[in-house]
Order: C-alpha cells, then structure tokens, then sequence
C-alpha cells in the first residue's frame, strides 16, 4: 500500500514539472519510474513530450515507434507521435497518422485539435475551421478551440469572425487573455462600443491571471494608446515586457558569435563562383527586423497573379542550423561537399512541393533571413533578396509594442537588446554589400509609405515581373498572413505610423 502510494505521488511530482515546463527535470524522473513501471502510457507520453518541448525530436520519434510497435492499440502514442512529425516537417505522414487515429475514435478531441492545428499550419484554413469546429461541439466551452478558430479567421482576414469568437472566450473564460490581445489588435477604443477597455480593467483590479498578466498587459497599452494616454500606455508596455524578459534566457552574444562566425566563412567568397542554373523554383526573399513592412512588401509582391505566398517558413534557418551546425569556420573546406548535391535548394523545395500551383514564384516572409543571404546567393541564384530597413526609433517602438514571443526574438523585450540587436542587423547589411555587391533590394520603410507607387513598381522590376496594378491593392489579396499583422496589410497604406516615436519619445529616456 505504502509503495503504492508512493508511485502515486512520484506521478503527481511529474506531472507537476511537465506543467511547470520543467522539461529536463521530468525526462530524469521518468526514466527512473519506468525501471518499475515500463509499459506506463503516461510515463512514456511524458517522457516523448518532454523531449519533443526541448527540441530532441529524433529522441522523442525512437520512443513512439519502439511504444507504439509494444502497443499499437494506444492511440495517445499514435496521437503524439504525428506531434513529432509535424515538428519534423514530416506532414503528409503525420496528417495520414491523425486521421486514421480520428476514425477509429472520432470523438477523440486531442487528434481532432491537432489535425485541427496541423492543416493550419500547412495553410489549409477551411479543412482547420471544420475540424476546429467538430472540436466546439464536442466541448463547447473549450476557449483553446474558439482561440485557434479565431485564428484561422485572422488569416483569412474576416476580422468580423475573430472578434466574434474572442468577445465568446472573453465571457466563458475571462482569464484566457490571449483574446484580449486578439481584441485589441482590430479594435479602436477611441469608440469602444463593445466597453472593452472597461472589460480589462476589471480583469486586472479582480481576477487571479498572474500567468497571463504580460499578455493582458500588452493589450491595455495599445488600448491607452489609441485613446492618447502614452504615459499609461507606455507604463503597461514596460510592465509587459519586463515580465516576457524575465521567462527568457535570451544572451546576444550567442548572435554576435553567430555572426562572427559566418562572417569567417563568407571572407573567402571565392565559393560564390559555384553557383546553379536553371532552377525550376524562384523564391523572392523579404526579410528584415520585425515591425520593420516585411509583411506591407510581401503583400505587395505576392498580390502579382504569378507569384503564391508562403508566409513565414524559417525554412532556410532550419536548413542552415542542420546543415551548417555552429557555422563552423571550417565549412569553407567542405562547402563544396555541401554544394555538389545542392543541399539548400533542395531541402527547401521539397518542403513546398505540397502547395499546387502552375507557377514556380514564391514569397518568403522569413524575418531573420537577412543572416543568411550569402547562403542564398550561393543555392538560390535566381532567388531575389529584398531586406526592409526603418527608422531605429519607430522601429524600436513597434518592436517593444508587440508581443513577439518566438524562440529567435528573445531580444524583443528589452529596449537596450533591440538597439543592440538592430546595430548587428545593419552590420550584416553592411557586410553582406561588401562581401556580395547587389545581393539584395533595400527598401526604407518611410520611402515605400510616403511615394508607394514608385517604390512598389522598383520592388516588382527588382523582381524581375511585370508591373499589375494589383500590387497597389495588396489590401485585396487573399494570401494569408499568420501574424498580428494582418489587420495592417488588409488597409491601404497609411502614415500615421510613421513618427509615432515622438508621441513615447520622453518615456524611452534614450541618450
């Protein structure tokens, strides 16, 4: 009885970690529980999430096939194994796994969500809102499923959709504060007609949502602002990323030595003679700093009639860290090895043979591809670079304003860090011109505001199209967006945007 009642408490302890995001702490305590209870589907979904959460996907996809080939009548491993082929970009199996896991258990909610989630992120909206909502009528409250329905809207740019899913969360689960960010993002509160700004700040005076705090946080900010309160405003916004700061373990020398390090490989640029022909893809590259118009440019360009978006892939990161691990400097001496068999190229294309299409132009919205832009010349010689640059002060303050919470944007949350960061950003610009002459487009963000028919037109010539009025009207085009930006690019281009910096100057303290 003693024994087990400690096998109980010892699950509970793991269970508890793996909610604590603990990660490394739940892989060793696992281990040790299953030397007594080996075959345990909770031990080993445990143990395959921890490693899939710390990015040990290869470790995570050897544990399912040996579980689920002991017990193929678990479903949950089958279930969570998809999971680490998704991460893998292995989509077609992974999406072939769910649904064979749905139609032996239709009501099998985990699958539905993450099949659900799975043609989300391979774009495919419509068949992601059907099964989203097979999920709501399964569980109706479930405030994760309206969530990710409001977000498949956002894509699709039916605004009217999202605030109508995030005002349903905002009443059954309050303290799910993602929707009010969602909310905030299309909503003015100059005329808060739906009393939303009241909303939130009963939440903050009443309501335990300690974990959720930055979040709504980053909501009342844009809220003061539009209602021109920037001391309030920008008070929220310190508050908000002070507490994002504190959850990341971000260190800028790991980019600087990054940089270094592919600054040695590249000085000796005698391996950009080797370069490919006739390559049946042309991919259009758009990249820069975040909030920098990456998203108002990609817009732009894939509103052409021969060219499809894909958004933001990090394809080319994900190539280059496998490819190129640590960008040693002694890849100078096998980069032949790596180039014979076109290693990039191919990778990359393989990841976007799904999308049918008679035309072979593509966009990539990939932010942090400006890092890479000798890799691309040297595997994509027929691609076309273009790299967005603002303002640092408004730029600066578009970063801080918005909650970018992706692994690689750990320096967005600190005034300090994003000047820094922004600085390397220019180096890399000036050494790429140096190193590559005319590898890519720089477009200013104020230029393309203020004459958007000139530089439009000198974007789509860079790119080697002919000029369709459309490009104009990118607000018309149906590609998606999956970021925050979406509100933004589906309105012409304003200015307001453009020294917003002055309205939050004092407040910086900046020397």
């Amino acid at each position: 009885m003693d024994n087990q009642k400690d096998i109980i408490n010892k699950l509970q302890i793991i269970s508890a970690l793996f909610q604590s995001k603990k990660y490394l702490e739940t892989i060793s305590k696992v281990k040790k529980l299953l030397h007594i209870l080996p075959n345990n589907e909770f031990l080993n979904n445990m143990l395959g999430l921890s490693y899939t959460n710390i990015g040990k996907l290869d470790e995570a996809k050897s544990l399912y096939l040996r579980v689920i080939k002991l017990n193929p009548s678990i479903i949950s491993y089958q279930n969570n194994y998809a999971n680490v082929l998704k991460a893998l970009n292995e989509t077609e199996k992974a999406e072939e796994i769910l649904e064979r896991v749905i139609e032996r258990k239709p009501d099998y909610i985990n699958a539905i969500n993450n099949l659900a989630n799975l043609k989300k992120t391979l774009k495919k909206y419509e068949e992601a809102i059907k099964l989203y909502n097979k999920a709501l009528s399964l569980t109706p409250e479930n405030s994760i499923m309206m969530y990710n329905l409001a977000l498949c809207y956002r894509s699709l740019r039916d605004f009217e959709k999202v605030k109508e899913y995030a005002l349903k969360i905002n009443i059954s689960n309050p303290n799910f504060t993602l929707a009010d960010k969602m909310i905030s993002e299309i909503h003015n509160y100059k005329n808060d007609d739906i009393g939303h700004y009241e909303t939130m700040m009963r939440k903050l005076n009443d309501i335990n949502i300690d974990d959720d705090l930055a979040t709504l946080y980053f909501a009342m900010a844009k809220a003061n602002e539009d209602k021109n309160k920037y001391e309030q405003s920008f008070e929220f916004l310190r508050k908000a990323n002070q507490l994002r700061e504190r959850e990341r373990n971000y260190n800028l020398n790991f980019d600087i030595l990054e940089f270094d390090n592919i600054k040695k490989i590249f000085l000796d640029i005698s391996c950009l003679n080797l370069k490919y022909k006739n390559q049946d893809n042309k991919i259009i590259f758009i990249c820069g700093m975040p909030r920098s118009g990456t998203t108002l440019v990609e817009q732009i360009v894939s509103a052409h009639s021969k060219v499809i978006s894909l958004g933001e892939t990090d394809y080319i990161q994900k190539i280059a860290n496998k490819e190129f691990e640590n960008f040693s400097p002694n890849l100078k001496e096998n980069i032949n090895n790596k180039f014979s068999n076109n290693i990039m190229y191919e990778e990359y294309t393989s990841l976007i043979k799904k999308i049918n299409s008679k035309e072979k132009i593509y966009t990539d919205k990939s932010l942090l591809n400006f890092k890479f832009i000798g890799f691309i010349k040297l595997f994509f010689p027929s691609s076309k670079i273009i790299v967005l640059r603002r303002d640092l002060n408004n730029n600066l303050l578009s970063i801080y304003k918005n909650d970018l919470q992706a692994k690689n944007l750990g320096w967005t949350f600190n005034i300090e860090q994003i000047i820094k960061y922004y600085n390397l950003f220019a180096d890399y610009l000036m050494f790429w011109e140096k190193s590559i002459k005319n590898s890519f487009l720089e477009v200013k963000y104020e230029n393309l505001v203020n004459d958007s028919t000139e530089i439009s037109k000198k974007i789509i010539n860079y790119c080697e199209l002919d000029w369709e009025d459309g490009c104009l009207k990118y607000y018309n085009n149906k590609s998606a967006i999956d970021t925050a930006s979406a509100n933004q690019a589906s309105k012409p281009i304003y200015k307001s945007s453009l020294n917003n910096f002055e309205n939050f100057k004092k407040y910086f303290n900046l020397k």
